[in-house]
């Protein structure tokens, strides 16, 4: 029997204990949390993760049983939850290794992110993780990308920063900071 896997997202009002109780419906029954991402925004937190049913789940029976699971935790918490199988070629993937940061700072508008992601595209560099803030105005953005060359890198969004009226500074990761 193979492994089965699927990719659950978890969203609502924070609050203390969210965590605890998405951790506490998938642990009796003995599913494996395998990569998670978490985040709090205004007030908002959400879940995304990948879970590894057990092995003497049959196929299908495991994935309704833990649906009905998080069913049940949606209606208990108010949470919005979603659930999908992951194909074994999905689970197979890697997501790539950061190896630069990319922080943007500069007035607020529309359609930063949308320029910085283009740029990035452009240059064949892929993000790996995406935050942004307005603080005072003052819109700042920080990325961690996977790209074939930093230095290149650096050049393309020098270019954008002028054109975005941006400050955008490419700092290569050095494992010794990691």
């Amino acid at each position: 029997m193979a492994e089965q896997f699927m990719l659950v997202t978890v969203s609502g009002a924070d609050r203390i204990g969210i965590v605890r109780d998405v951790a506490e419906a998938v642990a009796h029954l003995a599913i494996n949390i395998e990569d998670s991402s978490m985040t709090a925004l205004r007030g908002e937190f959400t879940i995304m993760m990948i879970i590894r049913l057990p092995e003497g789940m049959a196929d299908g029976v495991g994935q309704t049983v833990v649906k009905a699971a998080l069913a049940d935790l949606e209606q208990k918490s108010g949470l919005v939850i979603q659930s999908r199988a992951l194909a074994g070629t999905q689970v197979e993937l890697v997501t790539p290794e950061p190896n630069c940061v990319v922080t943007v700072a500069g007035g607020d508008r529309p359609g930063i992110v949308h320029a910085v992601a283009a740029a990035l595209a452009a240059a064949n560099a892929s993000i790996v993780d995406l935050s942004t803030t307005v603080q005072s105005e003052q819109y700042l953005m920080a990325l961690e990308v996977a790209v074939a060359s930093v230095t290149e890198l650096q050049a393309v969004m020098a270019r954008s920063a002028s054109t975005l009226a941006v400050e955008i500074e490419v700092i290569a990761m050095d494992e010794a900071l990691l």
